[in-house]
């Protein structure tokens, strides 16, 4: 006989929310009470070993009860709002690209049909009879009435039907009759208000023949018999006008995607396709567990589906999660539209690198802006991928800086950074034996200065100078400090790690101590693997600039592990054809960048005014330049009184008058370069107060003795003492 479990406490009219539990899954004994069954609950109240017997209906819901929600104003009131004036009239920069844009296109709009203009006058004077016959044969056919009727009094005439024929022709007749009463008096009343228009002068000469050119052009497009258009046109390739929700549902659902086969399968997030800088931009959710990386990766078959060019399709992952797609296609190919103006080609262009500097774009054209203090990047691609392009790019920020040591070793061995040898402390080029042990020794000197520069911010920091434990601007410039900043730069640096182990280590150990010592890293490589390229490194480098890469391997080796599925990729990019394109990390979000590449003669300035920055000198080990490419002495003389002047007051003056130059500056920095210069710091009295400063006479006293030394000859030793193979060691 079977027993059925029983449980005291149950609502009778509720069983299927209560587990049915007995202590030994037998009926109790009687007499025997079971504390009342917990809802939800795998265990009943009472405390008796127990196991569940029977049927289990229904635990408690899993879904949370439906709570209302109440809206309040601030809810309403704080909600994002779209812009008033939009971003391209507020941006500068890309207003100045637009007006351009405009401006070019209608310049030549206008001058390739002025050129074309004696072709167009003989079509239209060819083709304006003939036109004017069409328009007077179709008028009169049209008034005859002729075409009506036709067909079904051709049968009636075929079939010999001659009264219904006669019914046709009178019908016809009957409404050929109105519309002459019409073609008539029309055209007469037209030639007479011609006629007193003519005659009355309302109308200017020049008015007339407006009338008659535009009248016989459209007489002559009338005319035109020809398949090809009328008039010829700018351009012979597609027109791309507007990208539409319908071009991108097409596009999508032709990548061969399983998830996303029908047109609704994806949905468009607000503001929906919209106007982005020089293209549009389309936010997209795609398909439940259908990731962005399967349709990044499918940036050619987008390119084919959308009838465009590769490099005006641009796919990238959303912002809010893993299967959003930014969908961004440009007005027309990036290789057409060029890259913005260099804002480092500028003439005057000072930087610092404390201070974030353009060094490439976005595919949008919007400059990319990081600084080099605290950072280090590693730039990794395949061959013709533009690594080198990029690194050059990467270094002009600090080229630009006076401060800046640089040394640089590339074991390419064909001279690509030889043009900034002259503002290198140590150049290495070659890839012998001999170059990549140097390159090893620009490591070992490196891990040394951290050594050294640890103790002098520790130092610093019990001044008070170094609040964060870090190199500061102020500490940077101030002479014999030793804290200026340094560049290394290593190109092909897999050629070093691979044949000197050693140097991997090293160059582990330096990228994790280098932020805060003002020591920026980059490394350049074509071959991201372990031993060229060891994970460690990987880990501490701050920014990563992906570009040209092979595949999925490759690119998280150089993105780190996960990148690529997250849609952060360089798989995208073709080498030679993207050369400087490339998905970077490190900065706010990961982006698209490209490379600045200026033209040659472009760079040479750059280069030439960042020698003329370190006034002909390679800044050394002690890095003791002037803040900018001013003339210290020259400028304390400027903003001096009659007299001289105080250290409080010509420290801001000079801030003030040329901030890229000598950028918050104090006081007693001033006092230190100054003296460092030969310039006392006397008591001097300037407006009525007597204060530390500099007096006029001394320093003009100074500046002659600086003259006179500068223009005698060379001494002996002096000159360059690099050696006959391109290397030097400092």
């Amino acid at each position: 006989m079977t027993t059925t479990p029983t449980t005291t406490g149950v609502p009778e009219d509720e069983p299927e929310r209560y587990l049915r539990l007995v202590p030994g899954g037998l009926a109790p004994e009687p007499g025997t009470e079971i504390g009342p069954a917990v809802p939800g609950s795998l265990e009943p109240a009472g405390d008796a070993e127990t196991h569940l017997v029977g049927e289990v209906i229904e635990g408690v819901p899993v879904d949370p009860d439906d709570i209302p929600l109440t809206t309040t104003w601030t809810d309403i009131t704080s909600r994002p709002r779209v812009p008033i004036i939009p971003a391209w009239l507020r941006d500068k920069r890309e207003f100045r690209a637009r007006v351009r844009a405009v401006r070019g296109l209608a310049g030549y709009t206008i001058a390739f049909y002025a050129t074309r203009s004696p072709k167009l006058a003989g079509k239209v004077l060819w083709y304006a009879p003939k036109g004017a016959r069409r328009v007077v044969g179709s008028v009169i056919r049209w008034a005859w009435a002729e075409e009506g009727n036709f067909k079904l009094r051709q049968h009636a005439a075929n079939t010999n039907d001659a009264h219904t024929w006669q019914a046709l022709d009178r019908t016809r007749a009957k409404s050929s009759k109105a519309r002459w009463w019409l073609v008539i008096p029309a055209t007469l009343a037209l030639t007479i208000a011609v006629w007193v228009l003519a005659a009355s002068d309302v109308v200017p000469r020049l008015g007339w023949w407006a009338v008659i050119a535009a009248l016989l052009i459209g007489l002559a497009r009338v005319g035109w018999t020809g398949d090809t258009p009328f008039v010829d046109r700018v351009s012979n390739g597609p027109k791309f006008t507007k990208l539409t929700a319908e071009m991108v549902r097409k596009s999508f659902t032709r990548l061969g995607l399983s998830q996303m086969k029908e047109l609704d399968s994806m949905e468009f997030v607000h503001p929906g396709i919209h106007r982005d800088g020089p293209g549009w931009l389309a936010r997209v959710n795609l398909p439940e567990g259908l990731e962005a990386v399967k349709v990044i990766e499918q940036r050619g078959r987008l390119s084919s589906a959308l009838r465009l060019p590769v490099d005006q399709v641009w796919p990238a992952a959303g912002p809010e999660h893993a299967g959003q797609v930014d969908l961004w296609v440009g007005y027309q190919p990036a290789s057409k539209m060029g890259q913005p103006k260099w804002s480092l080609a500028a003439p005057n262009a000072v930087t610092s690198v404390f201070e974030p500097f353009e060094f490439g774009t976005d595919e949008r054209q919007r400059p990319v802006k990081c600084e080099l203090f605290a950072r280090s990047w590693l730039i990794g691609g395949q061959p013709g991928s533009g690594k080198s392009y990029a690194a050059r790019s990467v270094a002009a920020v600090g080229m630009l800086d006076p401060t800046a040591e640089y040394k640089i070793a590339e074991f390419k061995g064909t001279g690509d950074f030889l043009d900034l040898e002259p503002i290198c402390s140590t150049y290495v080029v070659g890839v012998d034996d001999e170059s990549l042990k140097q390159g090893a020794a620009i490591l070992v000197w490196a891990l040394g200065e951290a050594e050294k520069r640890g103790r002098r911010i520790l130092a610093a920091k019990k001044r008070g100078e170094a609040p964060h434990g870090k190199v500061t601007p102020e500490l940077s410039r101030k002479s014999g400090s030793g804290l200026h900043p340094v560049v290394l730069l290593f190109d092909e640096v897999h050629e070093l790690f691979s044949a000197i182990p050693e140097a991997a280590a090293n160059a582990e150990r330096l990228i994790k101590r280098a932020r805060a010592l003002n020591m920026e890293i980059i490394l350049a490589t074509q071959i991201p693997d372990k031993t060229s390229l060891p994970p460690n490194i990987v880990r501490c480098v701050t920014n990563r600039w992906c570009l040209s890469v092979a595949g999925q391997q490759e690119n998280d080796m150089i993105l780190g592990t996960g990148a690529y599925k997250r849609g952060i990729t360089g798989t995208v990019y073709r080498p030679v054809q993207d050369a400087g394109w490339g998905c970077m990390t490190g900065l706010p979000t990961p982006v698209s960048v490209r490379s600045q590449f200026p033209p040659l003669d472009v760079w040479d300035d750059m280069v030439a005014r960042a020698i003329a920055l370190r006034h002909g000198r390679a800044v050394g080990a002690t890095g003791e330049q002037l803040p900018a490419a001013r003339d210290l002495l020259a400028d304390l003389l400027e903003v001096a009184a009659s007299n001289g002047q105080h250290w409080d007051k010509a420290a801001p003056a000079l801030s003030e008058r040329w901030p890229q130059a000598y950028p918050a500056l104090t006081q007693d920095a001033l006092s230190e370069l100054a003296r460092a210069l030969g310039v006392e710091s006397v008591d001097v009295k300037v407006a009525g107060r007597n204060r530390k400063g500099y007096k006029s006479a001394e320093l003009r006293k100074v500046i002659v003795a600086r003259d006179t030394a500068e223009q005698a000859p060379d001494g002996p030793g002096g000159g360059d003492d690099r050696d006959d193979e391109g290397s030097t060691q400092s």
